[in-house]
């Protein structure tokens, strides 16, 4: 009789522990799919910000200053449109296709005035030359599907690119 009533008791318990598996399961490959989906965000614009700098530099002497960011915007294909900023020599809003000062990179990220052409002096990239640097700076909030806000979700996307026109 007791051996009767253990083999009653035992009956679902393949259920139970292949329901709570399924349930870790399907809970884990959320989550991937989640962690995924940032770095395909990600991957997406870095491709868009690259886009864009290949498009600047293909137009070098009459660059669209005014259009490349609407460019980069539709190339990302984000969820939500990224905000795109152009500087020019580190200056934001400052690009023009006429007139145009050069400049050398800092060691330090910045800019130094050059004459356009000339070698640049002591403090700069060794070995550089003075030229118009364009950046494209794109960025994005990645919304999560699953993952709570702690984790990725609110987690910022940013690219940049800086190239030289001239």
């Amino acid at each position: 009789m007791n051996r009767s009533r253990l083999m009653r008791d035992q009956r679902g318990a393949a259920t139970i522990e292949f329901a709570m598996l399924t349930l870790f399961f399907f809970v884990f490959a959320l989550l991937a799919l989640d962690v995924g989906g940032y770095f395909v965000q990600r991957s997406q614009m870095a491709a868009a910000v690259s886009a864009g700098s290949m498009s600047a530099f293909a137009n070098r002497n009459a660059v669209p200053f005014q259009s490349l960011p609407g460019y980069v915007q539709n190339a990302a294909r984000l969820p939500g449109a990224p905000q795109v900023s152009i500087a020019c020599n580190g200056v934001a809003g400052g690009c023009t296709n006429s007139n145009r000062s050069c400049a050398c990179l800092s060691k330090t990220g910045g800019f130094v005035d050059a004459i356009c052409g000339g070698s640049c002096g002591a403090g700069t990239t060794p070995g550089s030359t003075g030229g118009y640097y364009l950046q494209i700076t794109a960025s994005a909030q990645y919304k999560a599907m699953v993952l709570p806000s702690g984790m990725l979700n609110g987690t910022p996307i940013v690219q940049s690119v800086m190239i030289r026109l001239q």
